[in-house]
């Protein structure tokens, strides 16, 4: 009778290469990514890395986090405002320390099995032990695990069973570049969304000289990127991750094959940049600064999204990932939406039974009409 066991590493190099890529396969956020997040020392996430065993063999790694969780995340307008008042008094009003199964910054979440192991009746019953058990040593009193596709709930439906809570996430956005050219792209699009796009690019580069740099090291850079980041982070109203020097760094050094930094300069200066990955036919839209006092009178949003799509058509790949959140551009643009689904259990019942009322009400689409239409 074969052994299952299962331990839990704080350090991906406590799993080799080849043993990650024989339950994970070809994907494209895998063991480089895991790894660079892991030595970039962010301060806001602790990594781990969920090993189940079949006697000595590998059979599922889950990649783990743990980080502080608001509640609120997507509330905005007059509950946001109520919410806030009550941290005045109570600051970790509805922020719970949480265990999450995914990545902070993955696309949406990943397990991976073994394919003998995926309809194994003890899969669900050992990660879950292992993921209480870790929750347990971190006081995490709450388990999410985080934006996984359609495909993945016919396994993790099995956890609304142990008292998780389904939930919608934030969708993905994919892009289908069937194109030969961009202007073939642009045909694509409805008549007043191509009008207004054209319209957009000409204003930008009429009114300056844009220039667009591709690099993949930005040491020299490095100060410019991180104030156009926090430019952005603080505009936007759902935040989650707060990045620093050291991982755009570290992106640079570790995942040098795969990344891109387009930069863009308006009349020489620094006004935007968009930080991309490529992977096989796949560019993932990752991460994006601006000097709102130079970009918003430029259209660099609009400028950024034709150099993205017209570099994927020039380069042959056939999708584009621009990302979570803002939506209504991206579908209006030719996106279509990516479902992805969360389960979350709190340890106290009277929390986790909240949680169910809540989740109706936290629907995404409850805060981003682009969702809805």
């Amino acid at each position: 009778m074969p052994k299952i066991s299962y331990k839990i590493y704080n350090n991906i190099d406590r799993i080799d290469k080849k043993d990650w890529d024989a339950v994970f396969g070809d994907i494209p956020e895998s063991y480089p990514f895991y790894k660079t997040l892991g030595n970039s020392g962010l301060a806001e996430f602790s990594f781990y890395y969920l090993v189940i065993y079949r006697d000595n063999e590998i059979v599922l790694i889950a990649p783990l986090f743990s980080a502080d969780f608001n509640l609120d995340i997507a509330v905005e307008g007059a509950l946001s405002r109520v919410i806030k008042q009550i941290r005045k008094f109570f600051p970790r009003f509805l922020v719970f320390k949480t265990l999450f199964c995914g990545s902070p910054f993955g696309e949406h979440g990943v397990l991976g099995i073994k394919e003998e192991f995926r309809n194994s009746p003890e899969l669900i019953p050992r990660l879950l032990s292992g993921i209480k058990d870790s929750a347990f040593e971190l006081g995490a009193p709450l388990v999410i695990f985080k934006d996984f596709l359609k495909d993945n709930t016919l396994l993790l439906d099995a956890l609304i069973c142990k008292g998780f809570t389904k939930v919608e996430s934030f969708p993905a956005v994919l892009l289908d570049l069937n194109f030969s050219s961009f202007e073939e792209y642009l045909k694509s699009l409805g008549g007043s969304t191509r009008k207004s796009l054209n319209k957009k690019l000409r204003q930008a580069y009429a009114r300056g000289n844009i220039e667009v740099k591709e690099v993949r090291d930005v040491n020299s850079q490095i100060d410019q990127i991180i104030q156009l980041y926090e430019n952005t982070y603080h505009e936007g109203s759902t935040k989650f991750e707060r990045l620093d020097k050291k991982f755009f760094l570290q992106v640079s050094e570790d995942l040098s094959l795969h990344t891109r930094f387009f930069l863009y300069y308006v009349d020489g200066s620094l006004a935007a940049f968009n930080l991309c990955f490529v992977y096989r036919d796949l560019l993932i839209d990752k991460f994006i600064g601006f000097n709102y006092d130079i970009s918003n009178n430029y259209n660099l949003y609009f400028v950024s999204w034709a150099y993205n799509i017209k570099w994927c058509i020039d380069n042959s790949l056939r999708y584009y990932h621009p990302g979570q959140t803002d939506y209504e551009p991206k579908i209006r643009l030719g996106g279509k939406i990516v479902p992805l689904y969360a389960y979350l259990k709190h340890k106290n019942a009277l929390f986790n039974f909240l949680l169910k009322l809540l989740a109706v009400f936290l629907k995404p689409d409850n805060f981003d009409r682009g969702i809805r239409n």
